[in-house]
C-alpha cells in the first residue's frame, strides 16, 4: 500500500484459557492469554526486547511478555499442551501475551481456532493520529470488509508512556544540569589550583629560556593528559554504573532497553579535554607573560593587596588564636577560587540530596508497580487457584 514503509506478519494470533504453573509454588494460576506465532524477536516493526532467557527453539517452548503472569523456567498449560517458559521479553506496545514458534500455533489452536493473524504496519506519516487513521483507512479499503477486526496505533502507547515518565522528566533533567555544573567547577577549580601552584616552577621554566607560548604548552600538556586518561575512565564507570539504573527503569516504564547512546561516550571526554584545556590556557597565559623574577616571587607568597586587609581584620580578634585569623583570611587572597569552590560544594551537597531523594523514589515507585494486583504493574490480578478462567477474548489485529 502507498505510504506503508514495513510490514511484520501476519503472525497467526489466538487468545486461550491458560495455566500457569510458578517454579517453586504448588499448584496453577488461571488466566487467559494472547499468543502470537513469532519465528524470531526481531523484524521490521514491533523489536522484541528479551530480559531474560532466549527465544524458543522447540514447539513446547513459550515466551511470556513481561506485563503477563507468569515466570522464567514455569510452565504454560493450555489443553494438552504443556509448554516451558524459557524467555521474558518486551513489546513496547503490548503486542502479545506470550510468544511461539509459528508451527505451535496450530496446535494452540486447535479446530475451534478463530484464525486471526496479526499484521504490523509502519507508516510513513505516523506523527498524528490523523494520518494514521488516513493510512488504516486506506488498509481497510484494500481489504474485506470484515478483515480487520480491530487496530491499535502505537500513538496511544507512548501517550500512556509519556504520561508516566512526564513526572520525573524535570527533576532528572534538573539533577543533570546541577551534576554537569559540578563538573565543570570542579575541573575549573582544579586545573587553574594546579597551575597557579605551578607559577614558581613557570618562573624557572622563563629562567632557562622558556617562552610564554612554550609556558602555555607545557602546562596544558601537563594538565591535558591526566585529564583525557581520567575522562575515558570516568565513561567507562560511568556506563557500568548507569547500567543496573537503566534496566530498573526499563522494567519500570516498559520501554525495551535503555542505554548510554555512543555520541554521548565520545562526546564527554572530549568536552572535559576543552574544558580542561580552556582552564588551563588562561593562568598559564598570565603566568607565561610575568617576569622569571616576577612568577617565582608570585608563586611563593600571594599578591600584596590579595587578602592583607581581612588578615588585618581578623589579627585584631585577640581571642582566637593567629592559626585561625591566618586560616580565615587565607581565601581572600584568591577570591575567585574561593568562590568556585564554594559554589562547587553547595552544589556537592545539593546534588547528593538531590541523588539521594531521587534514588529512594524511583525504587519505591518501582516497588510499588512491581507489586502483585497494582493498577500500574501493567500485570493482569493473578486469578484465584480456584477461580475458573472466563470466555478467551478475540484479539484485535494491529
Amino acid at each position: 500500500m502507498p505510504g506503508v514503509t514495513a510490514v511484520a506478519g501476519p503472525f497467526a494470533a489466538e487468545s486461550v484459557p491458560a495455566k500457569l504453573g510458578i517454579p517453586g509454588v504448588g499448584g496453577t494460576i488461571s488466566a487467559p492469554l494472547n499468543l502470537v506465532g513469532r519465528p524470531s524477536p526481531g523484524g521490521p516493526v514491533d523489536q522484541l526486547t528479551l530480559q531474560s532467557g532466549h527465544w524458543a527453539t522447540s514447539d513446547s517452548q513459550v515466551v511470556l511478555s513481561s506485563t503477563a503472569p507468569g515466570q522464567l523456567g514455569g510452565t504454560v498449560t493450555i489443553g494438552k499442551q504443556v509448554l516451558a517458559v524459557v524467555g521474558i521479553a518486551n513489546s513496547v506496545t503490548g503486542t502479545a501475551d506470550g510468544w511461539v514458534l509459528p508451527a505451535e500455533m496450530s496446535a494452540i489452536a486447535g479446530p475451534g481456532g478463530t484464525g486471526q493473524a496479526q499484521l504490523l504496519y509502519r507508516f510513513g506519516d505516523s506523527a498524528s493520529s490523523a494520518g494514521i487513521a488516513s493510512d488504516i483507512a486506506a488498509v481497510k479499503a484494500a481489504l474485506p470488509g470484515d478483515a480487520v477486526i480491530g487496530t491499535v496505533s502505537y500513538l496511544d502507547v507512548r501517550q500512556s508512556e509519556q504520561s508516566n515518565v512526564a513526572p520525573w522528566v524535570p527533576f532528572i533533567i534538573a539533577f543533570g544540569v546541577i551534576a554537569l555544573v559540578i563538573s565543570v567547577l570542579i575541573v575549573v577549580n582544579v586545573v587553574g589550583g594546579a597551575v597557579v601552584a605551578g607559577t614558581t616552577r613557570i618562573g624557572v621554566l622563563k629562567s632557562i629560556g622558556f617562552t610564554p607560548a612554550q609556558v602555555v604548552a607545557a602546562y596544558v600538556l601537563l594538565v591535558a593528559v591526566p585529564a583525557i586518561t581520567g575522562a575515558i575512565a570516568g565513561a567507562v564507570c560511568g556506563n557500568l554504573l548507569a547500567a543496573p539504573l537503566y534496566r530498573q527503569n526499563a522494567q519500570v516504564y516498559q520501554v525495551g532497553v535503555l542505554g548510554v547512546p555512543f555520541w554521548v561516550d565520545l562526546a564527554v571526554p572530549l568536552a572535559v579535554l576543552a574544558l580542561t584545556v580552556v582552564a588551563a590556557v588562561g593562568p598559564a597565559s598570565r603566568a607565561g607573560a610575568m617576569s622569571a623574577v616576577q612568577a617565582i616571587a608570585t608563586g611563593r607568597a600571594p599578591k600584596p593587596r590579595h587578602g592583607f586587609f581581612t588578615q588585618r581584620a581578623l589579627a585584631r580578634l585577640t581571642g582566637v588564636p593567629r592559626p585561625v585569623t591566618l586560616g580565615l583570611a587565607s581565601p581572600a587572597a584568591r577570591p575567585g577560587r574561593t568562590l568556585v569552590t564554594v559554589v562547587a560544594v553547595l552544589f556537592g551537597a545539593a546534588a547528593v540530596t538531590f541523588g539521594v531523594g531521587l534514588a529512594t523514589s524511583l525504587d519505591r515507585a518501582y516497588s510499588e508497580i512491581r507489586r502483585p494486583g497494582h493498577a500500574g504493574a501493567g500485570r493482569r490480578p493473578a486469578a484465584r487457584r480456584d477461580q475458573r478462567p472466563g470466555p478467551p477474548q478475540p484479539r484485535q489485529a494491529r
